[in-house]
């Protein structure tokens, strides 16, 4: 099993090496993608090769080489395969934020909103591009101070392993009101918001 970096462990290397030497025999390695002998290494492999007592030395050292050429090839190959399924997923994840239909924010502990998908923007009718940057109770209406420090976990409560979800709600400038729900990242450096406007209901006459 390779690491979390893609990169194997003695299991998977001895795994690694089995396919190569195997690939090798049948004389079908993959693609040449390393780098070539030096010169210098080549006469070196030649002289040796060409003198009887050294040559079985020669010719294994040569087998050993082209073993480690086509572990690099094989790595090479797991490695592109690892990155491209990377970047799959974490398109598919960067669209579910972007194209949300609730309004998703990533907010700094300080308050400066980190990310804001198209959902936020509207919200706050911004692009989401220029919400990045700002303070979150920059947007709101005046005295949303202690709301936003609640939300943020600032208010003086203490922080828990669990990171359990906070809950408020804020005024916008023009007199809408939004709950939100919070919850601090894993890291901790940040907070993840959902932003929903509170729906009112006029009583019948």
């Amino acid at each position: 099993m390779a690491d979390k970096h893609g990169y194997p462990n003695a299991e998977s290397h001895e795994r690694l090496r089995r396919s190569a030497r195997e690939l090798i025999d049948h004389g079908v390695p993959p693609p040449h993608r390393g780098g070539t002998l030096s010169v210098d290494a080549l006469q070196l492999l030649y002289q040796r090769a060409s003198t009887p007592e050294s040559a079985a030395e020669a010719q294994k050292l040569l087998h050993e080489l082209q073993t480690y050429q086509v572990e690099l090839d094989l790595l090479y190959e797991q490695l592109q395969a690892n990155e491209y399924e990377i970047t799959e997923e974490l398109t598919h994840y960067r669209s579910l934020f972007e194209l949300a239909p609730a309004a998703y924010l990533v907010v700094a502990t300080d308050g400066e909103i980190i990310e804001g998908n198209q959902a936020a923007g509207v919200l706050f009718g911004e692009s989401a591009m220029t919400l990045t940057g700002k303070a979150l109770a920059s947007l709101l209406a005046p005295g949303q101070k202690n709301a936003v420090a609640a939300l943020l976990g600032n208010s003086g409560e203490q922080e828990t392993s669990i990171r359990p979800a906070r809950h408020g709600s804020v005024e916008l400038p023009d007199h809408r009101k939004l709950a939100i729900n919070a919850r601090s990242a894993a890291a901790g450096d940040s907070i993840l918001m959902i932003l929903t406007e509170a729906t009112t209901t006029s009583a019948s006459s």
